[in-house]
């Protein structure tokens, strides 16, 4: 099967194979846990959360094979492709594999080094583009960059200029829950051997439901109506009838232990209009706005990113926060805003502006009884979209970049080691500084970013 997806290109690069271990697939947050594992059910665990990712992606590469391809894999009807029998198979063998490798004494020895993530920047890319030479302009550019994003969040709301018209979009599906019952949701999820909340399907559909965000909308164009992810003439489209948000659930650690993490992308035709930098102009533009959880069930943190992983800000709450650390090398990290307060009766906003899709404010605001809506789906079903035919594909390549979002910027800045830079990515493959290195994924980032009480 491996074979087969290589030579179709269909490989789901959302998870990392474990070398030697054709069954498992870590991220960056199973491949930190690796150093807790402190006992035999933790251990047990953490094999088999790496098992279930590869089952996973194997299910999304099956359905996303061309039928001749799974005919090749399983004949068992001459001409119809099986992929259930074929999955049931993977699925078999996947259990012998792991029964097998588990009776060998040193099993966990040779595995835990093995899990590991590598990075998203190209040490041959910088060697190259003269990285050392390149930094300084870069730099210039980057704190030119986030000063302008700094001025609209000291401005007051009332003067930040309107481009266009605003328009208000929120959750379609209305979620009711207190903070006593999202703690409860919480501390039951945590009731496994590794201590992580790993909230059931129900449980993650009330909490994405309840933290999801309302957005506030400059409208100039139609690059600026968020929309449903769909082909279109073979390419990836967006639908800006169906307004839709995806989510999908991630972890991080925070002062070293395990946090829940709810992750809301955003979807553009376009990042386009005058006030984006024209090298960034480009087919798709989209946003990831995440919700960190405390062990109570608050949001301490929200973070930003575009998809491209371009222009990455934190927002902790402030009274959590003892100190902003300084990394060596880098650029400090960026919070233009601390996290705002939410009151009873109202919900977390965003403001974006248009074309550029740049957030401009994080506020408190009652749901408007005019307001759009949008519906939220899940991440997955980017990894598998169907065409009109029936057969689906995943709008990202074996690289986690989605097709046909390449941009000048790749020209241009590929001195700063990240391969097709501007392009659009997949969840795992956020590469979030251009000066040093970083990952929006890295479990640790909140801790290596910010002392808190």
């Amino acid at each position: 099967m491996d074979e087969k997806v290589q030579e179709e290109g269909a490989r789901d690069a959302a998870t990392v194979p474990v070398p030697g271990f054709p069954y498992l697939r870590g991220n960056r947050f199973l491949s930190a846990l690796r150093e807790t594992l402190i006992d035999a059910p933790s251990r047990d665990q953490w094999v088999q959360w790496m098992r279930q990712l590869d089952l996973n992606a194997r299910e999304k590469e099956i359905q996303n094979l061309p039928d001749h391809a799974v005919i090749s894999l399983i004949p068992k009807q001459p001409g119809h492709p099986d992929r259930k029998a074929l999955f049931e198979q993977i699925e078999s063998c996947s259990s012998e594999l792991l029964h097998s490798d588990r009776s060998l004494p040193d099993f966990f020895e040779v595995l835990q080094p093995r899990v590991d993530v590598p990075d998203e920047y190209s040490f041959v890319l910088r060697t190259i583009g003269l990285y050392p030479f390149m930094v300084v302009p870069v730099s210039i550019a980057t704190y030119s960059a986030r000063q302008k994003a700094r001025s609209w969040f000291t401005m007051n709301m009332e003067d930040l200029p309107i481009v266009g018209k605003l328009v208000t979009y929120v959750p379609a599906e209305k979620v009711s829950l207190d903070d006593a019952e999202v703690r409860r949701i919480l501390m039951e999820s945590k009731k496994n051997p590794l201590g992580v909340p790993l909230p059931d399907r129900d449980q993650e559909k009330h909490l994405v439901g309840f933290f999801a965000p309302i957005l506030v909308q400059h409208t100039a164009g139609p690059y600026d109506r968020l929309g449903q992810i769909h082909w279109q003439d073979g390419r990836v489209g967006i639908d800006p009838e169906n307004p839709t948000l995806y989510y999908y659930l991630s972890h991080a650690f925070l002062k070293g232990k395990p946090i829940l993490q709810i992750n809301y992308v955003i979807w553009y035709s376009e990042r386009a209009g005058k006030s984006s930098p024209w090298i960034e102009h480009g087919h798709l533009d989209g946003l990831t706005l995440r919700v960190s959880l405390d062990d109570e069930g608050k949001p301490f943190m929200v973070d930003v990113v575009n998809d491209c992983g371009c222009y990455h800000f934190f927002a902790p709450r402030r009274e959590q926060i003892q100190e902003v650390l300084t990394r060596p090398f880098m650029f400090d990290p960026f919070v233009p805003q601390w996290l705002p307060p939410i009151p009873p009766g109202k919900r977390f906003a965003i403001r974006v502006n248009s074309g550029w899709h740049q957030i401009e404010r994080l506020f408190a605001l009652e749901e408007p009884a005019d307001a759009a809506t949008y519906t939220l789906a899940s991440y997955d079903r980017l990894e598998t979209l169907p065409h009109e035919g029936g057969r689906t594909e995943s709008i990202f390549d074996a690289d986690g970049i989605v097709k046909g979002t390449g941009r000048v910027e790749r020209f241009i800045l590929f001195s700063m080691g990240i391969p097709s830079i501007g392009s659009m990515r997949q969840r795992g493959h956020h590469a979030i500084e251009l000066i040093g290195r970083a990952h929006f994924d890295d479990p640790r980032l909140f801790d290596r970013s910010f002392v808190f009480k």
